[in-house]
């Protein structure tokens, strides 16, 4: 994989996600169990990035996610991960949880 080479990644605004009325969307955590501590997205689940593959079979192709780490690296990684499968709903959140937390937005602990 061209990890920030290939076409543009689909991206998405913390303030996006919070818009975002869907009830079915899903949020993905890709940061390490012990990054969490310092708190999470309300909903979110956690699956480190070694481990995003094994998420591929579990979402519906067209299923709606959103992709958080810290800053937004990680994610955009796994989000190259969940297209190249063939998830065409996935989007990097810009900025992660640093921007979560600059905008003051709501962080489960």
């Amino acid at each position: 994989m061209s990890w920030g080479r290939g076409p543009a990644l689909p991206e998405a605004t913390v303030e996006e996600l919070v818009a975002d009325s869907d009830p079915a969307k899903i949020v993905i955590d890709v940061r390490e169990p012990m990054e969490t501590m310092y708190g999470t997205i309300e909903g979110a689940r956690l699956v480190p990035l070694g481990e995003i593959e094994s998420l591929i079979d579990e979402l519906d192709d067209d299923a709606n996610v959103y992709v958080v780490c810290r800053s937004g690296n990680r994610s955009a990684y796994a989000t190259e991960v969940l297209m190249a499968a063939g998830k065409a709903g996935v989007k990097n959140v810009v900025g992660g949880m640093i921007a979560w937390a600059q905008a003051g937005l709501p962080i489960d602990r």
